[in-house]
């Protein structure tokens, strides 16, 4: 059972190139909006 399932799963580098790909971009546009959200709280 478990040598067909991970005969359909893709190799680890592409679950790390789909992580790259979805979700570094993710978090750089959640940091940024975090860091233009602090700087409006300073000139407060």
């Amino acid at each position: 059972m478990w040598k067909m399932v991970l005969f359909y799963l893709p190799d680890w580098k592409v679950f790390m190139q789909g992580f790259i790909a979805f979700v570094v971009p993710y978090v750089l546009s959640r940091f940024f909006k975090w860091i233009h959200h602090s700087k409006e709280d300073e000139g407060k």
